[in-house]
């Protein structure tokens, strides 16, 4: 993956892990009929579902980077963990997504614990994927 794919694929995850953070603390705050808090949250769920697949492509990359190095136990402990909180995480977004598309089967305190965990994960990984440079051999960190 090209440094440029890397850092647009970082700023996606950082602006959707914003749009996240901001409505899950106001959607309190309004209820009117054009911009319903559950609208929103539809049209959010769906970029929410491409960011977890950049997500797990993205730790994928980090923990396959660092699986032979025998100096990195600490950067394979993390990427580890990283990788496979995505994972988790993506499919409980998954189970209440579906749910959610197949007639309201979603659970709501399920949604909070996943949002809740959704904007560390999606910023700290959208940071990481736009502070990625090109190492001297042209491959990239």
């Amino acid at each position: 993956m090209s440094v440029r794919i890397a850092r647009l694929f970082g700023w996606y995850l950082i602006t959707v892990a914003l749009a996240v953070g901001v409505h899950f603390i106001v959607e309190f705050l309004y209820d009117s009929p054009p911009f319903t808090p559950h609208r929103i949250w539809f049209i959010l769920d769906w970029f929410s579902l491409v960011g977890f697949l950049a997500c797990i492509v993205a730790h994928f990359r980090y923990k396959e980077s660092v699986r032979d190095r025998q100096e990195a136990v600490w950067e394979k402990i993390s990427s580890n963990a990283a990788f496979y909180l995505s994972i988790a995480l993506a499919l409980a977004f998954i189970h209440n997504f579906v749910g959610s598309l197949a007639g309201g089967n979603d659970d709501l305190l399920f949604w909070k614990f996943i949002n809740a965990i959704q904007v560390p994960l999606f910023a700290a990984t959208g940071w990481k994927l736009s502070n990625e440079k090109e190492l001297e051999s042209g491959e990239t960190r």
